[in-house]
């Protein structure tokens, strides 16, 4: 494990690096953090892919279908969190935002031209995720059950496809130690993260 961050420009720097980092990298710790958000005045969190962040810490996207309820819920403006744990080097990131559904956008568009014929599937299900069911079913066509859609079959599923953009505020460090914790918070003012240690 690394030498842990000493000052609270340190600190955002690992932040940062970390979340920015995930995006690629299928095997680390953050991901696939867990996105919650208020579902009909109760909390709600699912584990979802990181597609990209910002290298200044202030912008999250993931993709979601656009039937689903925390599409609907979150909308636009939001209150929405992400939390990621790195088991290996003890380090807990939390962002706090408003988050925003995209539909209709060329960031949309550009999602969605990126994304594997594999990940298209997904938006190829016949009904809202949620829809109650009589049986255990994925919801997709039987003919893409064991195989991903080619370019023209996954096109269907453009319709279903959003993009969930989280604008940070808040961006929290804790880094476990047997030694004693460490934490740190950063607030987004006047264009810029302004940090403050706290205890754990």
């Amino acid at each position: 494990m690394s030498a842990a961050p000493e000052t609270l420009e340190a600190v955002l720097a690992d932040i940062i690096r970390r979340w920015t980092g995930a995006v690629k990298d299928r095997h680390s710790a953050l991901h696939t953090p867990v996105v919650s958000s208020v579902i009909d005045g109760c909390p709600a969190s699912r584990i979802m892919v990181l597609r990209a962040a910002t290298a200044d810490g202030t912008a999250f996207r993931f993709h979601t279908d656009a039937r689903s309820p925390k599409a609907h819920a979150i909308s636009n403006g939001a209150p929405v969190s992400l939390l990621g744990y790195d088991a290996q080097a003890r380090v807990q990131l939390i962002v706090r935002g408003k988050g925003r559904v995209e539909t209709e956008s060329a960031a949309t568009d550009a999602a969605w031209q990126a994304s594997a014929l594999s990940s298209r599937r997904c938006y190829l299900a016949a009904h809202a995720p949620g829809t109650e069911v009589d049986d255990a079913i994925s919801g997709l066509p039987d003919h893409l059950l064991a195989r991903a859609p080619t370019a023209d079959e996954s096109e269907a599923g453009r319709a279903n496809f959003a993009i969930l953009q989280i604008e940070a505020s808040e961006l929290e460090w804790l880094l476990l130690t047997s030694c004693g914790n460490k934490r740190a918070v950063f607030h987004y003012v006047n264009e810029k993260w302004q940090g403050q240690w706290i205890t754990p």
